[in-house]
């Protein structure tokens, strides 16, 4: 195909993204599709409206040791802290016994998992917990969906009865969801947990992202970074399509692999041998190093990133996609054409990580980069301070403005002849036991501070669970517990079992000796990406004989 003779512009401004009737619903007869460029063109204009744009914003290598302090202390001051690691750990222990108790032991099987942004140590003290019930160890293995229904059906009645008792709130099975799941939120640490049935693509992409963080630790900031700004604009949601997490995550990961030279390899190189967790880790362990050549901080890899992606919202249309596989931009179109948003999903090809954006969406989406480059090129240039910066990117940096609001969803009805008699039974036995649905109890406007507002329960705990560590007869599939360690990464270690706590909840309060005044991630003495300011900070909150690595305290 000849190169385009009229190429799109390099980058617009906000106005651009505004246009009445983009609803996503339809194009209008007038419209003409757009013509799909092949992988070369594409290619070759996403660097030459990257190199526009970057020249347009004025870059001052001066003013970039500033805005890597200030990222690096937005980063410090919204990770995690100890207890909310340990919270999470114990919620998948106590999960583990209920588990056990219901459907048995068999062999050390079924082990409830934690997946998603937890594993790959990229969530927020208010984020969901992602849980898999697994009933082997065999990554291949397909449970058939008749018998996820079934498993989150004797869940959501164990936990209704835990409910009445006051210890979980939100209770909500969808069984005829595409993803058969149960959310429920405990009452004492205000989670939201999220229960699949042998979701082992989740599993298996979260233990990849882990691993990959290994590599290079700019991969972990960045990611942790852009997912928060993200959060902060209100572009992080599928549910009201925009942005997954996994898109977002992607999206960095490519960038790192598209610099010069590169920070990531392809990731067809890392699954060369498969996508199981040995022959992962086996292969990463070849790259160790493979950025060090880079020497780019945090700040340039920020701002360049934002560039990207504003720079190239013109060619999405043409079928720009961008691929960690091949750690390159290609052309390719979906089952619906092209997407308004193409990050190809490493795993299964076919699949875009962003197929749920909306092209409504997508304009709110370039106008957030085009407001986010503006307020960079504004601090380059001197008009803004670091701190008025800090606060357009990121807010006034209060964790909880990055809540995953509690809420009960219905997740992807079916709507077959099939899944509809199911939605009917489901009815039937409501009525039967004369309970309300559960979305029309817990869907009230305090929904998502529910966890926070209600009085304290004293209550019976759920016989023979505790949030003590679970011990497994088989070696698990991700059989680690995530701990925080030096600049904010997890490690994978055992932790002795613990008693459980006292209070409202399955885990109760967390421990006093974890919840401390001002208390901040303890970061390592040694660090190249730590300004020297916040870590002067740290080191004066250390406690003694603690080391370099942060290791959790188990309770007295």
């Amino acid at each position: 195909m000849a190169t385009p003779a009229a190429a799109p512009p390099p980058f617009s401004d906000a106005t651009s993204y505004s246009d009445s009737g983009s609803d996503g619903s339809g194009d209008s007869e007038e419209e003409a599709s757009p013509m799909v460029w092949d992988s070369q063109d594409l290619r070759a204009q996403a660097e030459r409206n990257d190199e526009q744009l970057l020249a347009a914003m004025s870059v001052d290598p001066g003013r970039l040791p500033a805005l890597n302090d200030l990222l690096l202390e937005v980063y410090a001051v919204l990770r995690p802290k100890p207890a909310d690691y340990q919270q999470r750990n114990a919620l998948v222990d106590v999960f583990n016994k209920m588990a056990t108790r219901i459907f048995g032991n068999d062999n050390g099987f079924p082990v409830v998992e934690a997946f998603g942004s937890f594993t790959m140590d990229l969530f927020t003290p208010k984020s969901d917990l992602d849980l898999s019930v697994n009933f082997s160890a065999d990554i291949e293995d397909q449970c058939p969906r008749k018998k996820k229904m079934k498993v989150v059906r004797k869940f959501a009645k164990v936990l209704y009865s835990l409910q009445r008792d006051g210890i979980y709130c939100g209770v909500l099975p969808v069984v005829s969801a595409k993803v058969p799941i149960v959310n429920v939120i405990d009452r004492g640490t205000g989670i939201e947990c999220d229960i699949t049935v042998e979701n082992k693509d989740g599993m298996t992409r979260s233990m990849i992202v882990k691993l990959i963080s290994s590599l290079d630790e700019r991969f972990q900031i960045l990611s942790y970074l852009v997912k928060t700004w993200a959060k902060i604009h209100d572009v992080n949601s599928p549910t009201a399509q925009t942005m997954s997490s996994m898109s977002i995550i992607s999206l960095v990961a490519f960038h790192l692999q598209t610099r010069h030279p590169p920070i990531l390899p392809a990731f067809s190189a890392l699954l060369k041998d498969g996508s199981d967790f040995a022959s992962v880790e086996k292969n990463i362990s070849l790259f160790k190093g493979f950025g060090s050549a880079n020497k780019e901080s945090v700040a340039e890899l920020f701002v360049t990133l934002m560039s990207k992606l504003l720079s190239v919202e013109s060619l999405w249309e043409h079928g720009l996609c961008a691929s960690n596989f091949e750690a390159s931009w290609i052309s390719k179109t979906w089952k619906k054409g092209v997407g308004n948003l193409s990050v190809e999903d490493f795993l299964d090809r076919s699949q875009n990580f962003a197929r749920a954006v909306g092209k409504a969406q997508m304009q709110k989406i370039c106008t957030c980069l085009v407001i986010c480059t503006s307020n960079l090129t504004d601090f380059m240039k001197g008009h803004i301070d670091a701190s008025k910066l800090k606060t357009r990117l990121f807010g006034r940096l209060n964790p909880d403005d990055l809540v995953s609001r509690p809420r009960p969803r219905r997740g992807k009805r079916d709507l077959s002849p099939e899944g509809r008699r199911g939605i009917q039974q489901e009815r039937t036995k409501r009525a039967a036991r004369h309970e309300e649905p559960a979305h029309q109890v817990n869907a009230t406007p305090g929904t998502a501070r529910v966890a926070t507002v209600l009085p304290p329960f004293r209550h019976c705990r759920f016989p023979g669970i505790q949030s003590g560590g679970a011990q497994y007869v088989h070696k698990p599939w991700w059989p680690f517990r995530i701990v925080p360690s030096g600049f904010g990464y997890g490690i994978s270690v055992r932790l002795p079992p613990r008693a459980p706590h006292p209070g409202p909840g399955i885990l109760g309060r967390a421990p006093g000796d974890l919840i401390r005044p001002n208390s901040g991630i303890q970061l390592p003495k040694q660090g190249s990406l730590l300004p020297t300011p916040l870590r002067e900070r740290s080191a004066s909150t250390r406690r003694p004989g603690s080391g370099e690595d942060e290791q959790l305290h188990t309770a007295p």
